[in-house]
């Protein structure tokens, strides 16, 4: 994942320019062509999907996917070329894919991701279809089908020697004994450090940022080769509208207001922390009347 400078680098990331389409053509739309032609032409696109003779070591993907979805393990999500990668999972025109390889991939003409696949179809056919040809019928009536929950979070720690760890992002629990903090259910302060977490809750109950009071470790991730401030603000600006709302004096009796603070269930901060470090934020929203994150409208 690329170092993020600031929040409008995640929230407006273009790269490869898959968001704008607005001046590609429809792989399904011939133009200037007799009708006979375009007849040729789509039977000639169709027959590109071969019988798969080896289909049943690929089958049981298909329906182990399938019952995630039905479970909420898995989500059709709307496309985006974004989430092109070897094994994803895609539903084109209500047949579901599964990418299985992007050979030599490279970046064609206009700046864009290119190359041939092997495409498997749930109907026991195969391609070898261009990518951006893939990409361009997903658009048109296509849905990415989100990982599995255990395979995002177990992204977290998939590392190696060359990566640099930058700090924590931390989720606790306030131990305090005051009701306008006791009566809160789901309340979690998220936030980063650079040192250890232990050394740096010490001392909590003298700290408004902890509401002074003693905190709970919940959970810990370490954050590698990004700008972990930066992915704290995200979180922040992201569970925005469930954050608390309490004044709180210090010792000097001055006042507080907390920001790092919010009410939200546990797993529901554990999946947009999935998902920010995952890069696929920017395609969800937090529902905060359901206690749900949702796909973004597009």
């Amino acid at each position: 994942m690329a170092d993020i400078n600031s929040l409008d680098d995640i929230l407006n990331s273009d790269t490869f320019g898959i968001l704008d389409k607005e001046d590609e053509e429809d792989i399904f739309i011939l133009k200037n062509v007799p009708h006979v032609e375009k007849e040729r032409a789509a039977t000639d696109f169709v027959a590109r999907r071969e019988k798969l003779e080896d289909f049943e070591k690929y089958e049981e993907m298909f329906v182990q996917c399938q019952k995630d979805l039905k479970s909420g393990k898995r989500k059709l999500v709307k496309f985006n070329e974004r989430y092109f990668e070897k094994g994803a999972f895609f539903v084109l025109k209500g047949v579901m894919v599964y990418l299985e390889d992007i050979l030599d991939p490279k970046k064609d003409k206009n700046s864009k991701l290119d190359g041939r696949t092997k495409v498997i179809f749930e109907n026991g056919t195969y391609s070898n279809m261009l990518l951006r040809s893939l990409g361009k019928g997903l658009y048109d009536d296509g849905y990415f089908v989100s990982e599995h929950e255990d395979r995002v979070l177990d992204k977290l720690s998939q590392i190696n020697s060359e990566d640099k760890q930058n700090g924590y992002i931390y989720i606790l629990k306030s131990l305090s004994s005051d009701d306008r903090i006791v009566t809160k259910q789901n309340l979690y302060k998220i936030g980063f450090s650079t040192t250890d977490i232990e050394t740096r809750i010490k001392n909590a109950k003298k700290d408004p940022t902890y509401l002074m009071a003693e905190v709970q470790t919940v959970s810990a991730y370490e954050v590698y080769n990004v700008n972990p401030h930066k992915l704290e603000q995200l979180i922040h600006k992201f569970f925005s509208s469930s954050c608390l709302d309490i004044d709180i004096v210090d010792g000097n009796g001055k006042v507080h207001r907390p920001r790092e603070w919010f009410i939200t269930p546990l797993e529901v901060i554990e999946e947009a922390v999935a998902l920010i470090i995952s890069g696929k934020i920017i395609d969800y929203r937090y529902d905060e009347i359901n206690d749900v994150i949702i796909g973004k409208e597009r």
